[in-house]
Formats: C-alpha cells, sequence, structure tokens
C-alpha cells in the first residue's frame, strides 16, 4: 500500500527541491526494513536526510547518514501518515540544515561549558592517516544517540570503518568507538574525563591504533 502510495503522494510531491545546499531524491529503494519514501543529499559532504516507512515497526521517521553514522529521529517517529506529513511539512527546513556540516546542536551549551566548541588540539592531529580521514571535528560536532555527541571522526569510507570519539553528557565522559567493515564496537583505549586526557590518549596512541586498523583491514604496513 505505501509503495503504491508513494509516486503520487502529493506532500512529497510539493516538498521544495533544494535546501541548504541539499538536492530532493525521489524515494522507492528498500534498505533492510527501511523503505525510502525521498530523501534529501548532499555528496560532496557525504550527508542525508531520509524520510523513510518501516515496515519492520510501521512507523514513519526521518533517517540521517552523516559520513557512517545512519541514525533515526526519533523527535518525528509515529505510525500516523497524516501526523507524519504535517510534522515534516512544518519541520523539513530545520530537518535538513540539521544534517548541514556547519549546524551547531541544540546542546551547545553543555559542550561550550565543556570547552568543546574551543577544542582545536585536533586541528594539530593529522587530516589523513593511513586509509583514514579527519571527518567530524569539534567545531561542528555531530549529535548521536543516548546523550551522547561525536566530536571527533577518523573515517575510511572504501570499507566502511571508523574510529569515533564521544562525549557522553550524562557521565559526563569522553570515550571511542570503532566500526570495522560497518560493525561498531566500544574500546576503551580512549576514556578520558578531561579534554586535557584526551589529547595525551590522542596524541600517544591514535596513530598507532589506526595503523594497526588499517592492517586488520588487509591495508598494506604503511611507516608513519
Amino acid at each position: 500500500m505505501i509503495k503504491a502510495r508513494r509516486p503520487n503522494w502529493e506532500f512529497l510531491q510539493k516538498l521544495p527541491r533544494e535546501l541548504h545546499g541539499f538536492t530532493f531524491k525521489e524515494g522507492g529503494s528498500q534498505f533492510r526494513h527501511e523503505y525510502m519514501l525521498a530523501a534529501y543529499e548532499n555528496v560532496p559532504t557525504r550527508r542525508r536526510l531520509e524520510l523513510v516507512y518501516t515496515d519492520e515497526t510501521f512507523d514513519y521517521v526521518p533517517v540521517r547518514q552523516v559520513g557512517l553514522q545512519r541514525y533515526r529521529d526519533f523527535r518525528y517517529i509515529t505510525r500516523d501518515k497524516d501526523q507524519f506529513e504535517e510534522w515534516i511539512n512544518r519541520y523539513i527546513d530545520r530537518l535538513v540544515e540539521e544534517t548541514t556540516p556547519t549546524h551547531i546542536p541544540h546542546s551547545h551549551f553543555v559542550l561550550e561549558h565543556k570547552g568543546i566548541f574551543d577544542w582545536h588540539f585536533p586541528d594539530r592531529l593529522p587530516d589523513r592517516i593511513g586509509p583514514f580521514e579527519k571527518f567530524i571535528i569539534p567545531q561542528y560536532p555531530l549529535p548521536f544517540l543516548n546523550n551522547c555527541t561525536i566530536i571527533l571522526d577518523y573515517a575510511d569510507f572504501a570499507t566502511g570503518s571508523e574510529v569515533v570519539f564521544l562525549y557522553n553528557q550524562v557521565r559526563n565522559m569522553f570515550y571511542a568507538e570503532n566500526k570495522i567493515r560497518y560493525i561498531p564496537n566500544t574500546i576503551h583505549d580512549f576514556d578520558a574525563k578531561k579534554l586535557v586526557d584526551l589529547e595525551e590518549l590522542l596524541e600517544e596512541r591514535l596513530e598507532p591504533y589506526l595503523r594497526e586498523l588499517a592492517k586488520q583491514l588487509g591495508y598494506p604496513d604503511v611507516a608513519p
């Protein structure tokens, strides 16, 4: 029923074709349990906002893809088609703006108090370490799940692998996760309570860690 309705769904046809540098894309594709109704995409920045129907839980929900991170915006999840249409018509400009590379999160007061926006130590880190490139930086952090914000990210888009550094607002601590061929793992190599402690860990461990990860992915061992 949803798939048959999508091509002629008037609400989708009336959405803006360009917003904040993102281009409207027709839907129709299926990704696991998610059927894409439409999307806004900015290919050079590796960012995408999808309007999705899930045939697993029968929900309508916006889904963001930022680099290798894919997550749902649960503020606008509903099983009511008319409610979803109303929300998207009202908030699509905000949803797309929140997906841009220069968006400042709504939790910026907490992040500012922690000193994250003024944390320029990552400027001294290499833009690229082996196949991993610096993608997210502290001046434009990415709000994520479970009261966490991604403040730094090194990604290998070719293999779907990365190391992300996050700040957990509830636990008031920094930590890291890796992703190897799209499978996430929690690690404890970079656990820290303060930015200065995280700096020391990054200085000592980041390059060796990423080069070892590259070897696990099958890249030739390249000396620093």
